[in-house]
């Protein structure tokens, strides 16, 4: 019934995902009763399974048999997706055990093999995070990308503990997934890829014991070790316990990891500076529209304790800019092997600043607090706004009528840009008008978390930190 069908999928996870020969009759016998027939005859694989790149042509077909004859319902197929390809896959020890072979001769291979089994085995499906919508915003100071994201959202009841426990390896629609273990501040952690690649191999280190984050000097060395894993190529950060500070999940210890050059960690130093107690340290406040102060030194014990000192002192820091009653001041935190050296940036950040927040009117773009993500300019919309701008552009191009006694989505936008257009367009400007006003939005909001460049001198100061 599904001989070809099973065949291919077979021969796949030969070329793609190491299937030992020896073990495909015994996976050919899972997938028979993850469908419910009794089994199948083998052939020869069709030309298709030698240009897949990832499972989702040749899975296609089993999934929607399953669908058609009753053995799931639409709502479990993704589950049932994970356990199949879980059959054609290594175990997770035997990833584990090549990840490990492959490291310790040059950790950027071990990495790519990791991102390459996450992506054929379809746990980072790329098909799906291709439907995002995502483009660069160009014309702005720095290029920032703007990501919105139209993957389905997991419901958190699905999981073990958390979205974050290494027990999801294996559990529901995770059976696909594979991590892998390493050793940060002498305790075990997990690493895998995140499936939402909001950046290049966008992936996520896990502490292997459901546990809160820590803060203070304990998560700084945590960040420093993790950038020893990670490797050079690399940066490794987290958000601030902060309620303001953008952290989704504070309850399971976590960092956020990639391989991509960042647009914020792309830029240099607008202006160089010098402590008189840390002189040796290499430091600078970064040219972008948060406040990030960037330091590097190759001791892993100054530079930890110098990071520990600063965000001491900026979570008591206030001034005539600043409402501070000790909780109102924050960061979030970026570390690096560069050259051999730890390299830090942090971002300072307050919910206390004594001037005009934000127009409510931008809320209709993005209302939730900044994440490590966005900070570093890939800024992540809702899904939501995905068929709200294309409803906005509709208006913007006359292709419906604009009244302000109807409520829609986005209606301060459109009502700005309907403004600023003088009347309606054409549907390629209205498309490209748009876009700019989200890109212009991000700006804006990014740069609204920036310190009031007193504040900034007046806090340098207290630490006997000067301009060079």
């Amino acid at each position: 019934m599904l001989d070809q069908e099973i065949s291919n999928l077979l021969a796949y996870g030969q070329n793609c995902l190491l299937l030992d020969e020896l073990d495909c009759a015994q996976a050919a016998r899972r997938i028979c009763r993850l469908l419910k027939i009794a089994d199948y005859s083998a052939l020869e694989p069709t030309e298709e399974v030698d240009t897949a790149t990832n499972p989702n042509k040749l899975i296609a077909p089993l999934l929607q048999y399953a669908v058609d004859s009753g053995v799931v319902e639409a709502s479990g197929v993704a589950q049932l997706k994970s356990e199949i390809l879980d059959a054609i896959m290594l175990k997770p020890s035997e990833v584990n055990d090549l990840f490990n072979d492959t490291y310790s001769v040059n950790k950027q291979k071990a990495f790519d093999f990791l991102y390459d089994y996450a992506v054929k085995s379809g746990y980072v499906d790329v098909d799906e995070v291709a439907k995002n919508d995502r483009w660069e915003a160009k014309e702005l100071k720095s290029k920032i990308e703007i990501i919105i994201n139209t993957m389905p959202q997991a419901k958190t009841d699905k999981y073990p503990k958390c979205a974050l426990c290494r027990e999801n390896e294996g559990f529901a629609s995770r059976a696909n997934m594979r991590t892998v273990s390493c050793e940060i501040g002498g305790e075990e952690w997990a690493y895998c890829y995140s499936r939402h690649q909001y950046f290049d191999k966008h992936g996520v280190l896990v502490n292997a014991e459901h546990k809160p984050m820590a803060g203070g000097l304990e998560t700084i060395q945590k960040l420093a070790n993790a950038a020893d894993f990670i490797g050079a190529d690399g940066f490794v950060g987290c958000d601030s316990l902060s309620e303001n500070g953008g952290a989704l999940n504070t309850k399971h210890e976590h960092l956020k990891t990639g391989f991509r050059t960042t647009p914020m960690l792309k830029q240099g130093f607008k202006q160089r500076l010098k402590s008189s107690e840390y002189p040796y340290l290499e430091m600078g406040l970064v040219d972008w529209y948060s406040t990030v102060i960037r330091f590097s030194h190759s001791n892993f014990e100054k530079i930890t304790e110098f990071a520990d000192k600063l965000i001491k002192a900026w979570k008591a820091y206030s001034d005539e800019h600043i409402a501070n009653d000790g909780t109102k001041n924050f960061v979030s935190l970026v570390c690096r092997k560069v050259n051999g050296k730890y390299c830090y940036d942090v971002v300072l950040r307050s919910a206390g600043l004594k001037r005009p927040r934000m127009s409510a009117d931008y809320e209709e773009i993005k209302a939730d607090a900044l994440s490590i993500t966005d900070i570093l300019g890939y800024f992540v919309l809702p899904n939501k706004l995905s068929e709200q701008l294309k409803t906005a552009q509709l208006y913007l191009d006359g292709t419906m009528e604009y009244n302000k006694e109807t409520k829609i989505p986005l209606a301060k936008t459109v009502e700005r840009l309907l403004k600023a257009q003088g009347g309606t367009v054409s549907k390629l400007e209205a498309k490209l008008n748009i876009h700019d006003e989200v890109d212009l939005v991000c700006e804006k909001i990014l740069a609204s978390t920036a310190i009031d460049p007193a504040s900034v001198q007046g806090f340098l100061s207290s630490l006997d930190i000067r301009e060079l």
